[in-house]
């Protein structure tokens, strides 16, 4: 089979449904009707003589002979698109442009500030949006150019997804000025865990993954606050015997005192993530260095 018999666009299609699991996902993705996408999916079961996707509950699986050629394909349009990207063709100063970020409120804090003093001054035609999109949407709204990145704990699970890490912090027990915690010599876990805690969560039931890691030695913390946003916990903290267990960053830049963590946790890591078709492209590549530079000066 030559390739000059087929329609490449066959192949964008075809990593679209296996991107995304579903024809009206990958109809968004691609720009086209559904019923466009459910065409072209039979002129491409024709081509290789495979059903390529089997119809299940949970959407379009695909068969072992696109599990074969998906590396293969992915590559190649990898390839393509980073061709027709123009790297040198944007110009912060006289550029016009909106970019659009997946940030939760403690990274809002952490590097708007930052970012938009640059922009100000380097930038003034360029504006960014900040939305708090849920995991299973943000590979979706990568694709279809909803979003330019994401800041997030966890990469997308997606092939199509490139990261980078931009953040590492370690846990800290956060607490008021004179905290009877603070009197405590030779500070053991159980001392930490006596104490109420503000647990900050967007989700309904799940545990952080700091829980994850105590529940493994037999420990549990004592939540007296679940709330949705970081922002809120210093001044709780400050009018309280409250505590919070949150990275050392967190403490220094709100002026709270803290003790150590007597017990090894995994640290605190963000990934910055974008969708490997904006690879090259001039004004996508300067907003990640602005995004990592930014990162680079809160840890400073």
């Amino acid at each position: 089979m030559k390739i000059s018999s087929f329609d490449l666009n066959l192949f964008v299609i075809l990593n679209a449904i296996y991107t995304e699991g579903s024809l009206t996902k990958a109809a968004e993705v691609v720009g086209i009707t559904q019923p466009a996408v459910s065409n072209a999916l039979s002129r491409l079961r024709e081509k290789f003589d495979d059903d390529l996707f089997v119809r299940t509950g949970t959407g379009m699986v695909p068969t072992q002979k696109t599990v074969t050629i998906i590396s293969d394909i992915q590559s190649a349009l990898s390839l393509m698109q980073q061709s027709v990207n123009q790297p040198n063709s944007f110009d912060p100063a006289i550029t016009e442009r909106n970019f659009k970020l997946s940030l939760g409120d403690i990274t809002e804090g952490r590097v708007l500030p930052y970012m938009m003093k640059e922009i100000y001054k380097n930038a003034p035609n360029i504006s960014v949006g900040s939305y708090n999109y849920r995991r299973i949407d943000q590979v979706h709204a990568l694709a279809t150019n909803n979003l330019d990145f994401v800041v997030d704990p966890i990469i997308p699970d997606s092939d199509e997804i490139n990261s980078y890490k931009v953040f590492q912090d370690y846990y800290v027990v956060i607490h008021r000025e004179g905290h009877p915690i603070q009197k405590i010599k030779n500070l053991k876990v159980n001392d930490l865990l006596s104490q109420k805690f503000i647990n900050v969560s967007n989700r309904r039931k799940g545990l952080h993954m700091v829980d994850l890691e105590l529940e493994k030695t037999g420990h549990r913390r004592d939540i007296a606050l679940r709330c949705q946003h970081f922002l809120i916990a210093p001044e709780i903290i400050r009018e309280t015997d409250a505590v919070i267990m949150a990275t050392h960053s967190f403490a220094k830049g709100n002026d709270l005192p803290f003790v150590e963590i007597p017990q090894e946790l995994p640290p605190m890591e963000y990934f910055l993530s974008w969708h490997k078709s904006d690879e090259g492209d001039g004004g996508h590549e300067w907003m990640k260095d602005l995004i990592i530079e930014a990162f680079e000066d809160v840890q400073k």
